[in-house]
């Protein structure tokens, strides 16, 4: 079973998931061009959290705002909007999301293995409709600009 996907619009590796860590959280490694820019959305159900290890993104949680170079961790509680912009591609990131399980189903199940595309596949907000909603996150708007 491959633990890497072409998903969200960005490569996802799960370096924890919930059969390692009891369901408490999912961890992945995460590689973000412009293509990985989500809508503003919620997470119902789960904090996700973000700590940047190359590149840069601008994380925009609730009315504030994070400008992250490597380094930099930024944290979005459950039931808080937020979106982000990939200021410099591609960006390294660790995402983390508590309690474990949604995120790791939603790349699961709208991703593509690593191992069957070349790159980054663009997020097909049709198909990822259904899977974002069973798994707690509403969409509240476009991506900015779009």
């Amino acid at each position: 079973m491959s633990r890497a996907f072409w998903a969200l619009g960005g490569r996802f590796e799960t370096k924890a998931g919930v059969a390692e860590t009891g369901n408490g959280y999912s961890m992945f490694e995460a590689v973000m061009t412009k293509l990985a820019e989500p809508p503003l959305h919620v997470h119902h159900g789960e904090d996700e959290a973000w700590y940047v290890l190359s590149g840069k993104l601008t994380f925009h949680i609730g009315d504030q705002v994070h400008v992250a170079p490597p380094g930099t961790y930024v944290f979005a509680p459950r039931d808080v909007p937020h979106w982000f912009t990939v200021d410099e591609e591609p960006t390294r990131v660790l995402v983390f999301a508590s309690p474990g399980g949604a995120f790791e189903r939603i790349v699961g199940e709208t991703g593509v293995p690593v191992e069957s595309h070349p790159g980054p596949v663009p997020p097909d907000p049709a198909t990822l409709a259904e899977p974002l909603r069973r798994n707690g996150v509403e969409i509240l708007a476009p991506p900015p600009g779009h």
